[in-house]
């Protein structure tokens, strides 16, 4: 039996399998094309900045070894710097902290002073403040109970509506 007669059976067509080839072929010449290489140039790419930082890290790291040992020598001289320094900053203080206590003291009597002098300022206007809104009260009561022609038993309901209206 011929192997194309059995293939047809089956449903097999060599036409179509011939133009599903050619038709792969093209796509992948046109990914190979047009993907892959920039894919690959991104890749490659990637390897480079690695491979830089790979690089820069070393160097950071011999760097920062030397950095190490710069800085101990450094430090050693300081600690023999610093300990003639205390010796003569110890001196120092003393007189320092005798004149600090005393310009504190002098400073905190002149913050009260100024503390004293806000809280009346304040005090003073918090009563002008009482006083204006006083006046607005009453000036509002007298008006209701004009407008109202207020008698002895509604004025107290009067007045105690008009304060609830002012109150803060």
């Amino acid at each position: 039996m011929d192997i194309g007669l059995i293939l047809a059976n089956f449903g097999f067509d060599w036409r179509m399998a011939l133009a599903n080839l050619v038709n792969f072929l093209v796509i992948v010449w046109i990914l190979k094309k047009f993907a892959l290489k920039p894919i690959e140039k991104k890749i490659k790419e990637r390897e480079e900045k690695i491979k830089k930082g790979v690089e820069d890290a070393q160097k950071a790291s011999t760097e920062l070894q030397m950095a190490e040992q710069n800085s101990q020598e450094t430090l050693l001289k300081a600690r023999n710097e610093a300990n003639k320094i205390v010796a003569q900053a110890q001196k120092e203080s003393e007189k320092i902290i005798s004149d600090a206590k005393i310009f504190q003291e002098e400073q905190a009597k002149q913050i009260l002073v100024k503390t004293e002098k806000i809280i009346s300022q304040e005090k003073d206007k918090m009563m002008q403040d009482v006083k204006k809104q006083v006046v607005e009260i009453v000036f509002d009561i007298s008006k209701k109970f004009i407008k109202t022609g207020a008698n002895k038993e509604n004025q107290e309901d009067l007045i105690k509506k008009i304060i609830k209206e002012n109150e803060l």
